[in-house]
């Protein structure tokens, strides 16, 4: 079946027939486990069956959770509760069964190629962090444990999905609330009263103002989970389990880089706050609050470059920044070619598909774009996959990019404040990691990497939009005038524009998450109480950053897969700053944007996806240790 065949055809796809596919499935690859456990332990007749069935289990369970993020709603969300317990079960009796934990062990060495030794040893330590060493009765408790978790999880996520499918009003004017703390509003609200019923209104999210949202209890009963599945695990505290799997050395050295990255910029920060200080006494107001942090910094922006988002508007339209921005430096930099397929569509009208070809025409697959939000919608942005690329799909997959940018009015066309430009590059930099992958199994696929390494691509493809190559490319007006030189000029100072706030404030959440996923015992105290001193420990509370997200609003942690691991970002950010330099300093004529530099770079990171250690990778590409003095340098520090 060809990769446009394997499309799905969303027409057809409701919530009950994906969550009978989903439950199907699950029955389908116990069946096909048994029977591996069986053979010979050999790559043919073990290893390549196992992957092959794995691949085939994820592709039947994509729909059923691709579209309850993308869409949601009630009915989505019954048909994935219903799923989350059989599923959970299912994953509990793979990683504690004996009998396919010893077809690993004894898999035959002799001759064995790397990347399926590499998988081998991967797929060893997920049975150990699974309780394959637990007696009965422990690996027992471990999936009851498990079992509560996946239903916690769940609902936490539904209810924060229901806080940001309502709006709020402030002052006559209605608001769809950001995921984040900090809304994007604050920047052009000049009242500073409605400013600070707005951040409130933020704050205060899941913190018991509507039942239905309330999230406290549920986030508490998560954090006390996982200390106990960490202890009857061996290990001191759920970060030390979560940490096996990652390229960061320890947990002390993860929170020893977020404190030293915090501190650096908390000095920054006093600098900054002194400038808007001056301007905020200048309105009249006596004191600078966090809620007027954002609004204050667009009009130094303003002042200082010259530049506000309403001169960038007319230069930043969607489609135009996707196609001619995102689409054009991948095809610069991998010869990578994107092709509108209007005969294809998704699950809702807003969405694009493209067909995605290589510098030699060969097909890489299927791309659907999906940036507007909508009830039911998750929050954020992320990529997910309904295929994914490997030797079986003849390194072909089907890959979604999913935003929350508020949609145009009817007829009208979308335009995008800067951060929503770096939102389309970070995320099609997930997609480039999953369309070059070229590994033999599905396992070891593109952003199958561990998680402080999987933000490198999303990360440094960041950088391209700010190239001038690029920028000449994309940023046009509705008539196909080029920006003014003069604007152009200012963009590059935009990435170390308010970089102090954005590295406290991330910095902040990622150390919140540390602390609760540090935790050696069950937590006595309310949630207020803990976050305020796990702020204080750290030394990031300041009244002026709140964190990108409080607790009772962060499903990165308690949903998706980051928790103990939201730090990712930022130990990536030393990988991506030293390829940053790499591709200037060895290309500089090109500014790195070079077909030659791609290659090389895809060789050695995008198409290898875990088929060896991603540490191996980046030493083959860089030539040595990330630094943190990279983060320092990228981020303006």
């Amino acid at each position: 079946m060809t990769i446009e065949q394997s499309f799905p055809n969303f027409d057809t796809l409701t919530p009950e027939n994906c969550r009978a596919r989903a439950l199907e499935a699950i029955e389908e690859h116990r069946e096909t486990l048994m029977t591996l456990g069986t053979v010979p332990p050999t790559v043919e007749d073990f290893l390549v069956p196992y992957d092959r069935a794995y691949a085939r289990f994820t592709r039947q369970l994509r729909p059923l959770l691709n579209l309850t993020a993308a869409v949601g709603g009630a009915k989505w969300e019954e048909a994935y509760r219903d799923v989350t317990g059989p599923l959970t079960s299912h994953l509990s009796w793979v990683r504690t069964n004996t009998t396919l934990y010893e077809q690993f062990a004894t898999v035959d060495r002799i001759d064995l190629d790397p990347e399926s030794a590499y998988l081998i040893d991967t797929q060893l330590t997920e049975f150990r962090l699974g309780g394959i060493d637990l007696s009965e009765e422990e690996r027992r408790k471990l999936e009851q444990l498990d079992l509560e978790l996946s239903e916690l999880t769940t609902e936490y996520s539904q209810r924060v999905a229901r806080m940001l499918s309502g709006t709020v009003t402030v002052r006559d004017t209605t608001y769809t609330l950001n995921n984040f703390t900090n809304q994007l509003a604050l920047a052009s609200l000049s009242d500073p009263e409605a400013r600070a019923e707005l951040l409130a209104l933020s704050l205060n999210r899941g913190f018991g103002d509507c039942a239905e949202t309330d999230t406290r209890e549920i986030l508490l009963r998560i954090a006390n989970v996982r200390v106990k599945r960490a202890h009857l695990l061996g290990y001191p505290t759920h970060a030390h389990t979560v940490i096996e799997k990652e390229t960061a050395p320890a947990v002390d050295t993860v929170t020893q880089l977020l404190r030293d990255v915090a501190t650096r910029a908390l000095d920054k920060l006093e600098i900054d706050a002194k400038h808007l200080r001056t301007v905020a006494h200048a309105d009249g107001l006596s004191t600078l609050r966090a809620s007027d942090w954002l609004y204050y910094e667009s009009r130094l922006k303003q002042s200082e470059l010259g530049l506000g988002d309403d001169e960038l508007f007319p230069y930043l339209e969607l489609w135009r920044v996707v196609e001619n921005g995102v689409f054009y430096a991948a095809h610069e930099l991998f010869g990578i070619t994107m092709i509108r397929r209007e005969d294809l569509k998704a699950w809702d009208l807003s969405c694009r598909v493209y067909e995605v070809r290589d510098e030699q025409n060969q097909l890489l697959g299927l791309f659907i774009a999906d940036y507007f939000t909508r009830d039911g919608k998750n929050g954020g942005a992320w990529m997910t996959d309904f295929i994914a690329s490997c030797e079986d799909t003849n390194y072909q997959s089907i890959i979604i990019n999913c935003a929350n940018f508020a949609p145009p009015k009817a007829g009208e066309r979308k335009y995008l404040v800067w951060d929503e430009v770096i939102t389309l590059f970070h995320e099609f930099g997930h997609a480039l990691h999953g369309f070059l992958s070229q590994t033999r199994y599905s396992l070891t696929s593109g952003t199958s990497v561990p998680r402080d390494f999987v933000e490198l691509p999303s990360q440094l493809n960041e950088m391209w939009a700010y190239h001038p190559r690029v920028i000449d490319s994309y940023m046009r007006d509705d008539r196909g005038h080029k920006a003014p030189a003069a604007i152009i000029d200012k963009i590059a100072r935009l990435k170390f524009f308010g970089q102090a706030f954005a590295t406290v404030e991330y910095c902040a959440a990622a150390l919140l998450d540390q602390a609760w996923h540090g935790l050696t015992r069950s937590v006595e105290q309310t949630v207020e109480e803990f976050e305020m001193q796990a702020l204080e420990t750290a030394g990031v509370a300041t009244e002026l950053v709140p964190p990108r997200y409080r607790s009772t609003y962060f499903p990165h942690i308690f949903t998706i897969g980051y928790d103990a691991g939201y730090y990712s970002y930022m130990w990536s950010e030393a990988l991506v700053g030293e390829c940053e330099e790499w591709f200037e300093k060895h290309y500089p004529d090109s500014g790195g944007l070079d077909r030659q530099a791609g290659r090389r770079y895809a060789h050695e990171i995008l198409s290898r996806g875990n088929s060896r250690d991603p540490h191996e990778s980046f030493i083959a590409l860089i030539g040595h240790e990330a630094r943190p003095e990279a983060i320092f340098r990228r981020r303006g520090l």
